[in-house]
């Protein structure tokens, strides 16, 4: 029997409509939910993403304002624009768009994002927090969907589920593991150092995959009846492909999510729902 479609954009649409409830509330009390993504230089991806956000936030009630910096400023300007942002009482959700430009190191900046406006997870506390397993505020968008594509899966709750994250990326991979690990799953992570993939994929009740590596996983390559979870977008001849070869996936699956139409939608969703939490905080 094919695999269960796991649809991200009909999550994104449900979720949606539940963050226009909220932002319409918000409102009318006053306050005006805002997002402010700094975008350094001109990456077609990047540029591609944020319209996706402006676009999303038009249709939730969150105003997502583009901040652009020339790709030749330096960390100390990058720096000084996010601290800005922080002092802004007007904005509530402060982004630094990545990947930044390669001579630039997100190490040297992500400190200057403002932690309590730091709707994607990326200043060094919130993400101390989020291995730690203590006091999360704001969990990054993709991890986050991921674990609310999960909830809706038949393999939830994780609880006792053997779990395989493949990719060990601070951005996904090591987040997912995290996130799985706290609802109880026994994660084994692989990546591009691993010997080899098995037996791991082939015991894995829950396969995560967020490796950039297009159709990596096949349809024999995992066990019958797993939840797949395809994290990875690669454009090839004008096709988007994930990291899992779907075809032959669905056949031995229980679900799957597609590409496109799967994680994507949620995330940007994901993201959203951070902004509103910081917003709401202004309710006292």
């Amino acid at each position: 029997m094919p695999a269960q479609i796991i649809d991200g954009r009909a999550i994104a649409a449900e979720l949606r409509a539940d963050l226009l409830t909220r932002s319409t509330a918000l409102r009318e009390s006053g306050i005006h939910p805002r997002l402010l993504i700094t975008l350094v230089g001109e990456n077609e991806s990047s540029i591609a993403y944020v319209r996706n956000l402006q676009q999303t936030g038009k249709r939730v009630g969150i105003e997502v304002v583009l901040d652009e910096l020339p790709q030749s400023s330096s960390v100390q300007e990058i720096r000084a624009r996010l601290e800005r942002a922080g002092r802004d009482a007007s904005i509530h959700g402060v982004m630094l768009q990545q990947p930044l430009p390669a001579r630039l190191s997100i190490r040297s900046i992500a400190d200057a994002i403002p932690v309590e406006k730091d709707v994607d997870g990326t200043h060094p506390t919130n993400q101390g927090h989020l291995a730690f397993g203590s006091g999360t505020e704001f969990v990054p968008a993709t991890p986050a969907a991921v674990m609310l594509l999960l909830e809706r899966s038949p393999m939830w709750p994780l609880k006792g589920r053997r779990a395989v994250m493949i990719g060990r990326s601070i951005v996904v991979g090591l987040p997912v593991a995290t996130l799985m690990l706290a609802h109880d799953a026994s994660v084994t992570v692989l990546h591009k150092e691993s010997a080899s993939l098995q037996p791991y994929l082939k015991m894995a009740e829950v396969v995560v995959v967020a490796t950039g590596v297009p159709d990596l996983i096949r349809g024999e390559m995992i066990a019958p009846g797993a939840t797949v979870i395809d994290v990875g977008t690669t454009m090839i001849d004008g096709v988007l492909r994930g990291d899992v070869e779907f075809e032959s996936v669905s056949e031995v699956a229980g679900a799957i999510t597609p590409v496109p139409g799967g994680v994507g939608p949620v995330t940007n969703v994901a993201l959203m729902r951070n902004v509103m939490k910081a917003a709401s905080r202004d309710l006292g």
